[in-house]
């Protein structure tokens, strides 16, 4: 029978935590929309309870069928809640509820700090583009001081006395020009506080290589930033899984330390300089090669990449 997967939703519904901030339980709810069949359109709606505490589980069960509508097949409107599973959880004997959250630092929850720039650029753009296309159809005029009794229409004509004027009316535009100077103004300070400072200064802008690497400074230290968070919380994960395996090792996770940010070009022209110093150093010679080339050639395989830094060592 084949079975089709619509959309599965994982949340986190309930917890507590302790003065430490670890948790002391939490409730977790899965739900998912399943079709039985290819034949069969109804659905069948899945929902399940997980309670985790320092020690044991459950897990809560709830099926719904439903039409092909969304309206309940059950005469209550809905199957009851049972329970499936329970036991001991792998962390129990360290006293440890199985969950591990990701909490950052205020700084680098970047769509919290430009949701509402891009809510309000996206609002202006769409004004501004409304009403540029309600400037298109503008709408006829006549100054007259007699009374006006003539028929306005593509198929029709008007006549005008010696002292009457006809005109459309069009906006002057003046605020079409603060709006989108606005705009160019909300791109550039959502780039902003995203710390994307290259992007948010225009291409039109020329910079030398040192003034881009001084931008990209800033995004550099804020990659670091989200890779020692990724980092100590990998690190974190692994360490709670030895203690529950009783493992007698240690582990470190390292890495995410540098980001390649930089413009390909000034690296090769940086190095082309460094190798006319004419420092007698095959070593040097070789590394810089080595170095353009895995930066160049960053999506191959890791073999690929052993097998070029080799040829390069061997002088090939």
């Amino acid at each position: 029978m084949l079975r089709g997967l619509t959309w599965c939703l994982i949340s986190r519904t309930n917890w507590s935590k302790d003065e430490r901030g670890d948790y002391e339980w939490v409730v977790l709810r899965t739900s998912r929309t399943r079709q039985e069949s290819v034949s069969d359109t109804r659905m069948t709606e899945q929902t399940r309870w997980y309670y985790y505490d320092r020690e044991n589980f459950k897990v809560y069960q709830r099926d719904v069928r439903r039409s092909d509508i969304g309206i309940p097949l059950d005469p209550a409107g809905g199957g009851e809640i049972r329970l499936v599973d329970e036991g001991r959880h792998a962390l129990a004997d360290l006293g440890r509820v199985p969950l591990f959250s990701m909490h950052s630092a205020d700084g680098l929850c970047l769509m919290e700090k430009a949701s509402l720039l891009q809510l309000e650029h996206f609002n202006k753009s769409n004004a501004l583009s409304w009403a540029l296309t309600l400037g298109l159809f503008a709408t006829p005029v006549v100054y007259t001081d007699r009374e006006w009794s003539q028929v306005v229409g593509e198929a029709y004509y008007i006549q005008l006395g010696p002292n009457d004027k006809f005109g459309w009316t069009e906006p002057e535009g003046k605020v079409y020009q603060i709006a989108a100077n606005n705009l160019d103004r909300l791109k550039d300070e959502i780039y902003r506080v995203c710390y994307l400072l290259t992007q948010a200064g225009g291409p039109s802008i020329a910079q030398s290589g040192l003034s881009k690497q001084r931008d990209f400074a800033v995004t550099q230290e804020v990659l670091r930033a989200y890779g020692d968070w990724v980092k100590e919380s990998i690190k974190r994960l692994l360490g709670f899984a030895i203690a529950a395996r009783k493992d007698r090792i240690g582990v470190d996770v390292s890495g995410l330390d540098e980001f390649d940010l930089g413009d390909f070009t000034t690296e090769v022209g940086d190095a082309e300089r460094l190798l006319k110093l004419g420092i007698s150093s095959d070593t040097l010679d070789k590394q810089v090669k080595k170095k353009l080339a895995f930066q160049y050639l960053s999506d191959l395989r890791q073999g690929m990449k052993e097998r070029i830094g080799q040829e390069i060592e061997d002088g090939r």
